[in-house]
């Protein structure tokens, strides 16, 4: 079917449940950012292929909501369909949930899954609609219903995330895990989020391309911990966490667990993240007193990496390091030569599958030649692609998952005559970049304070880019790990000593080029003094930045120092993992400015 016939499907459902609007979320049960193909119904019914939408179907319009990461991609993708792209962060732009609200009919219905929906977003639902008597439909999945070549869910084996990688064992984990529910006076704790049950009892699967994560749910109280995986995918750890007094049940058990459990330990206060508890599971909660946080316990202990993961992140990164060298001498070396954008992310893949303990990218690469690169999370398709150059500049996005760690880091690289207005923007992203590498900030600053050192370069020249500066990593999980982040966007997470995060400023100019430099950086204690702690970042990425997009007289003679030491840095780094004809190109690339 194509996408219209599939909207006209939909209706004809619609119709028949008495339901005037139906919400459809990319969402699997557990919010998950990256989900099995299974789960990605926005797909499905609109052709989007983008990591965040929801679409809102009514009898006379469909729309799609995205963020300012894929405005480009989804027009072109929704084109020539029903669909209208909606900017969820564009001024003046209704909500997805706002628009449901307002097009639905006072004593009408809108309908959505309610496995997948969120408990903070069905809430959000219903908050819009109770004054309009706007029933809702929470337990029906009309796209489940329609889709009769629907993938397979994953039966991937779980596997044990060792102790020389990770540091901690999982009894340790939950006893601290245990203290801070006693903390916060909760009796027991669902988690649904599958990042966090995966660092929790040191696990990890491959359900989905580019996360070391399962589906599953757990059941924290005082006394036990009862962890919900599809059996079959259990048996090479099962032994071991029964040794540690973890149960095991079928995930299919989660809801009629809830409901037994509740219904024979009296009024116990439950806690839950209402961002990733499903609106389904909270209905089997309701005879409990419900504690709610917006940040998950087991968010907030594994952003603070343990003294064995900076170990290994120190280690990989350096490894990681040497195979972006050495891709960026591959391309120099071959653009112009019949390679393309698919070519260049297999190359540096293949370099980084030299390196030891790695399992596989850590998300889809991104190789965007020149005006593709205008499409912040553009992917190349092999036969579809452009060719590199020996001209322009090609964005490298990239990175690894290791056993011993996650990286991610992105270099734009000059491969020959480039013009003044894009030398101009890469030496601003320059700027940008190491004016948040540079800074020093007193502890109980967050995210959105830092953002600003980044984007003030950018705001003086009338310019900004439509994504985060910043991102929390995962240890051999997400690519993108919260609570933490920086970005404009509110958020009101304190940056404590030993997170990781990323620095990745960037300028997209549609039509024309993108431009984006990123490291991974540490949290570290800087000073104390009478005024306060003060912190700084430490750079764990080690690649050289291109000295050949710079403008030097933009630069400050503080910026040229702290791009001279860190290229010192890199080459202290790197150059004892590499040849002598690596070293000696690595000493050119990496010259005094």
């Amino acid at each position: 079917m194509t996408v219209n016939e599939k909207i006209a499907r939909l209706r004809l459902l619609m119709k028949r449940e008495s339901i005037d609007t139906y919400i459809v979320s990319k969402s699997d049960p557990h919010q998950s950012e990256y989900t099995q193909e299974y789960w990605n119904q926005v797909k499905y019914i609109s052709g989007f292929t983008g990591s965040a939408a929801t679409v809102v179907i009514t009898m006379n319009h469909a729309g799609l909501w995205t963020d300012g990461r894929y405005y480009i991609q989804a027009e072109q993708e929704l084109a020539g369909s029903e669909f209208i792209m909606y900017g969820c962060t564009e001024p003046n732009v209704r909500d997805y949930d706002q628009f449901a609200a307002d097009e639905t009919q006072v004593g009408g219905t809108i309908g959505f899954n309610g496995d997948v929906m969120s408990t903070s977003q069905a809430r959000a639902i219903q908050n819009l609609v109770r004054f309009k008597r706007i029933s809702l439909n929470t337990d029906i999945d009309l796209i489940g219903e329609m889709w009769k070549d629907r993938p397979e869910l994953s039966k991937s084996l779980i596997f044990n995330h060792h102790l020389r990688f990770c540091g901690v064992p999982r009894r340790e984990k939950l006893a601290e895990l245990r203290c801070r529910m006693k903390a916060g006076f909760a009796d027991f704790y669902v988690i649904s989020s599958i990042d966090d049950i995966a660092w929790l009892f040191n696990l990890r699967g491959n359900d989905m391309a580019y996360t070391t994560c399962f589906e599953s749910y757990a059941v924290i109280d005082n006394k036990e911990a009862v962890l919900f995986v599809d059996l079959d995918k259990a048996v090479d750890v099962k032994d071991e966490l029964e040794q540690d007094n973890v149960i095991l049940l079928d995930i299919k058990e989660i809801s009629s667990f809830l409901e037994e459990y509740t219904k024979n330990s009296g009024k116990k206060v439950v806690l839950i993240n209402p961002r990733t508890v499903s609106h389904a599971l909270l209905c089997k909660l309701k005879s409990c007193e419900i504690v709610e946080r917006y940040v998950d316990l087991t968010a907030s202990m594994k952003a603070v990496k343990n003294s064995v993961e900076l170990y290994n992140l120190e280690d990989v990164n350096q490894r990681d390091g040497v195979a972006m060298v050495r891709f960026i001498i591959w391309l120099k070396e071959n653009a112009g030569k019949g390679i393309n954008e698919v070519d260049a992310a297999e190359k540096v893949t293949e370099f980084r599958r030299t390196g030891k303990n790695f399992v596989e990218p850590s998300f889809s690469t991104i190789a965007a030649y020149m005006s593709n690169a205008a499409l912040m999370h553009y992917s190349a398709v092999k036969g579809a692609c452009s060719e590199i150059k020996p001209l322009g500049v090609l964005l490298l996005d990239s990175g690894g998952s290791y056993y011993d760690g996650t990286t991610d880091i992105t270099r734009t690289i000059v491969l020959g005559n480039i013009s003044d207005e894009l030398r101009h923007d890469y030496t601003l992203v320059l700027k940008s970049h190491i004016s948040l590498a540079d800074a020093t900030f007193l502890y109980g600053v967050t995210g959105t304070n830092l953002d600003t050192f980044a984007r003030m370069h950018m705001w003086k020249h009338n310019l900004d880019y439509k994504s985060g500066t910043g991102h929390g990593l995962g240890f051999f999980l997400n690519v993108h790990e919260g609570p933490h982040r920086i970005s404009s966007i509110i958020n009101d997470t304190v940056f404590e000593e030993d997170m990781i995060v990323t620095n990745e400023p960037g300028v997209y100019r549609e039509g024309k080029h993108g431009i984006r430099i990123e490291n991974t950086m540490q949290v570290v204690n800087h000073t104390e003094n009478a005024f306060g702690r003060f912190m700084r970042f430490r750079i764990m990425s080690y690649c050289p930045i291109d000295l050949e997009g710079i403008i030097p007289e933009l630069l400050t003679s503080d910026e040229k120092k702290w791009l001279n030491e860190y290229h010192k840095t890199v080459r202290e780094k790197l150059n004892p993992h590499l040849l002598p004809e690596e070293r000696e190109w690595l000493v050119s690339a990496t010259d005094e400015i």
